[in-house]
């Protein structure tokens, strides 16, 4: 072989340099190509945060909060980069100790810990001097930013979305929702945030006199309805709210028969309330909504424990833990593993016991989550004392 390419180089020299060149070029071609590639994103939730308007404006709670919404709508969802709806995200929000109206900037670095978020959009509007989208698309190992411009805020969010789907490349399906968040209901939601539910319910009721086809509005009166035992009430609620919302809007369905679910077993009608689970289950899987997903198997554990189901009791946590981990939320983890611990120590296995407290433990302290510290070693204390 190598008397052959000393032959050839001798004859046709040129023919050599020329396919030597050709190959350092191809080389290189692809050792850039390899390094300007994007990291691919890693499973995991997206959260989408308020469009904050740069400019002092009285106007600023709400609005920032129906862009997030609109925002996020309009992206939809995918089964590898779930995004969370605008009330998800808000609840999440509260979960760092950040309040609609707080002046205080989001504590991102708090929020990326506990909500396990693979990707977090932040962004502000600036109207002045021209009309223009600031936004950071922020990861677990990177940060990419940029500045949008258009002629309008509609136009600016379509770009918005175009940026995130080209950071994730996962492809992305419409859920059918609407825009449900209006002036008045984000008052409601930020009432609801500070605790103040009279003030919640006095605003979800004047928004469903002038808007009664608002099903967020209408569940979330009903669970503060649940909430004060007005159970016959907070029933017919949702049952009315059911018959109004459209048939595509699958994250919706999911989350009427979920609430419906819990107003029955607070009437101790069990069976009834695994039934309206299975319904919300079926209607979360429609719309990947694996938040939910994990929710509903979470409550339909605690109800199967209740009936001595503990086989099935058993999976259903099983099935939360492993939703829930997808979804990302920390604080609902910590909670069906403690449920499943509790379950395994009520069943003498005391090791799996161990097992499931033992994840929480870690949870809690690598996130810090100090409201579910005292009950979670308390647990840890009781099996230890067992094994």
């Amino acid at each position: 072989m190598s008397l052959s390419i000393k032959k050839l180089v001798r004859e046709s020299p040129k023919t050599v340099l020329s396919a030597l060149v050709v190959s350092l070029l191809v080389i290189t071609v692809v050792v850039m190509l390899s390094l300007s590639k994007q990291p691919k994103l890693a499973d995991g939730t997206i959260i989408i945060l308020p469009i904050v308007q740069t400019e002092p404006s009285n106007e600023l709670d709400w609005q920032s909060y129906t862009r997030m919404e609109q925002v996020i709508n309009q992206l939809g969802t995918s089964a590898n980069s779930p995004v969370l709806l605008a009330e998800d995200v808000i609840a999440l929000l509260t979960q760092t100790s950040s309040f609609i109206g707080d002046q205080q900037p989001i504590d991102l670095t708090r929020l990326l810990v506990v909500s396990g978020a693979a990707l977090m959009i932040e962004s502000s509007l600036t109207t002045a001097p021209n009309l223009q989208l600031n936004y950071r698309l922020i990861s677990q190992n990177k940060i990419d930013q940029g500045v949008l411009q258009a002629d309008s805020v509609e136009q600016l969010q379509a770009k918005l979305i175009e940026q995130i789907k080209q950071f994730t490349t996962n492809p992305f399906t419409q859920t059918t929702d609407q825009n449900w968040f209006t002036k008045t209901l984000v008052q409601a939601l930020k009432a609801i945030q500070y605790n103040q539910v009279d003030v919640a319910e006095a605003k979800l009721t004047t928004l469903l006199n002038t808007d009664p086809n608002n099903i967020v509005a209408s569940r979330l009166l009903a669970q503060i309805e649940l909430k004060k035992q007005l159970l016959k009430q907070a029933s017919k609620r949702l049952e009315q709210a059911a018959e109004q919302v459209e048939s595509s809007h699958f994250r919706q369905f999911a989350r009427l028969k979920f609430i419906e679910a819990q107003v029955k077993l607070e009437n101790e009608q069990l069976e009834l309330a695994l039934s309206l689970l299975s319904q919300a289950r079926s209607f979360a899987a429609k719309s990947q909504d694996w938040l939910y997903l994990g929710y509903i198997a979470n409550w339909s554990g605690h109800i199967n424990q209740r009936l001595n189901r503990y086989a099935q009791a058993r999976t259903q946590y099983q099935y939360a833990i492993d939703y829930l981990q997808r979804s990302g939320s920390a604080v609902d983890q910590v909670s069906a593993l403690n449920k499943l611990a509790e379950l395994e120590f009520i069943e003498h296995n005391y090791r799996q016991a161990y097992d499931a407290v033992s994840q929480s433990v870690v949870i809690v302290s690598q996130k810090k989550l100090t409201q579910l510290h005292q009950q979670t070693f308390a647990l840890l204390s009781k099996i230890e004392d067992k094994r």
